[in-house]
């Protein structure tokens, strides 16, 4: 205990003299990750969840370092204004599609920084918002119309679900991990469940025509206002910063075991009941992209600010793009600033010492950057985007 409580002062009194640290991610597991893990966690969140930071060598838990050390890594003005608040920021790593959800009160963000064209297909798209045509042909009524969908799928799932488990064929559903997968191998010798799949897959067709494609590149940002129906799409990576708020789920697409279940079809492994009453909440106007904003210039080096609208909340998210050999430089900082490379490669410089700034990708480290250094630079070893998340 004395060791751990030495080690503990010792870092906290690092960040007091303004040394950075690497967050090392609490890894999510899902069922529809690449090797089991969907999300990686960089963090402050309570107990298990929260991030692992080091620095020099010595670790701890990131929810105690910030309590130890909250005015020195925040910054005064941003604890008198917001309280012990750290944005949360994901990397998320699907191999299938995620399931349909919407946000009551709070917009997202997602940054592309990686994509396996092998499992997106082309092109690689991701989901967000009702697809125009949809929007074009039923008018103030697309959300009644996709309601009706989402019943005729949920009942045509659900009925394949139950078909496959009487039949025995639960290890099966387990191995594939997605339902339509595992029903298309076995229906040859199995016609009841042939004719329950061709139902289904009318069904899938018909729900999926709601939905706005969205194609995507490593380096778009593609933000995902409140109320907007969102899904990213199989192999699409993406860098997720966000202030946690409550989720509405209206589809899991044809996941097995099921995280969601359709109402009046109870499920022993679902965990929660789709929302498929709040869907007069969702926003159904065309989804747009958003302006990306240049709120600074020095030389050849521009700084981004996104779009999100998380600012009132206390989270800006900035995109800082140097050439090669280039060099941004922040000084007089008031908050923490998080930093991850999305493309090319680049160190930050604080107190006069380097530190690497990791690659967005599955299980790195993120670079925090304590608001008691009082300053750093960013430099470019070759042409690079780096995403800045910070209290402004």
């Amino acid at each position: 205990m004395r060791k751990t409580t030495e080690k503990n002062k010792k870092m906290i009194d690092l960040i007091k003299h303004g040394t950075p640290l690497y967050l090392k991610p609490y890894r999510e597991k899902k069922v529809w990750g690449v090797r089991g893990i969907g999300e990686y966690w960089y963090g402050a969140e309570a107990g298990e969840k929260t991030s692992l930071a080091v620095i020099r060598g010595s670790s701890m838990p990131m929810d105690r370092l910030l309590a130890g050390a909250r005015k020195d890594l925040l910054g005064a003005s941003v604890v008198k204004k917001f309280g012990i608040f750290l944005p949360l920021v994901k990397i998320l790593t699907p191999k299938g599609r995620l399931s349909v959800q919407f946000h009551d009160k709070k917009n997202e963000l997602w940054v592309v920084t990686d994509i396996d064209k092998e499992a997106a297909g082309a092109p690689p798209s991701l989901i967000v918002g009702f697809a125009p045509r949809m929007i074009e042909r039923y008018g103030d009524k697309v959300k009644k119309e996709y309601g009706k969908a989402l019943k005729t799928y949920g009942k045509a799932l659900n009925g394949l679900i139950a078909l496959l488990e009487q039949n025995g064929f639960e290890k099966k559903l387990k191995k594939a991990g997605n339902v339509i997968e595992a029903a298309k191998k076995l229906q040859k010798s199995n016609a009841a469940l042939k004719a329950a799949l061709e139902p289904l897959l009318d069904a899938e067709r018909e729900l999926d025509s709601f939905y706005h494609h969205q194609p995507v590149a490593i380096g778009d940002v593609i933000p995902v206002p409140q109320g907007t129906l969102h899904a990213l799409g199989p192999g699409i990576n993406i860098v997720e910063p966000q202030i946690p708020g409550p989720t509405q789920s209206l589809e899991d697409g044809a996941t097995y075991p099921v995280r969601y279940y359709f109402p009046d079809y109870p499920c022993a492994s679902g965990k929660k009941k789709l929302d498929l009453d709040r869907i007069d909440e969702i926003n159904a106007g065309k989804w747009a992209r958003g302006a990306i904003e240049v709120i600074e210039r020095q030389g050849s080096v521009s700084v981004e600010r996104l779009p999100g609208g998380f600012e009132e909340k206390g989270m800006q998210v900035s995109r800082i793009v140097i050439p090669a050999r280039g060099t941004y430089l922040n000084k007089n900082i008031k908050s923490y600033h998080m930093l991850i490379v999305i493309k090319g490669k680049a160190d930050a410089l604080v107190n006069g010492r380097k530190f690497p700034i990791p690659k967005a990708a599955a299980g790195q480290d993120m670079l925090l950057i304590p608001a008691s250094s009082g300053s750093f630079s960013i430099v470019a070893a070759t042409a690079a985007q780096v995403l800045d998340i910070f209290t402004p």
